[in-house]
């Protein structure tokens, strides 16, 4: 479960696209289908993502755009 702005979701799905890799572009399609339930005046969008390369492709959006990665 991972809660970020509706903002931050967009922009973590322009990174993952941006990077021209096949797999992060379906990642994107993926988060932006989620998101696409939620709207942008909600304050914090929570999205349950359980699979490991989601949550690699999370961090690496997160670092590239200078957003602190949680404390583990």
């Amino acid at each position: 479960m991972i809660a970020l702005s509706w903002e931050d979701w967009r922009a973590v799905i322009a990174v993952l696209r941006a990077s021209g890799l096949a797999y992060k572009r379906e990642h994107a399609d993926q988060l932006e289908r989620k998101l696409e339930q939620h709207g942008p005046d909600e304050a914090t969008v929570t999205l349950h993502l359980t699979d490991d390369v989601y949550l690699r492709s999370y961090n690496w959006a997160r670092w590239q755009l200078g957003i602190p990665l949680p404390p583990e």
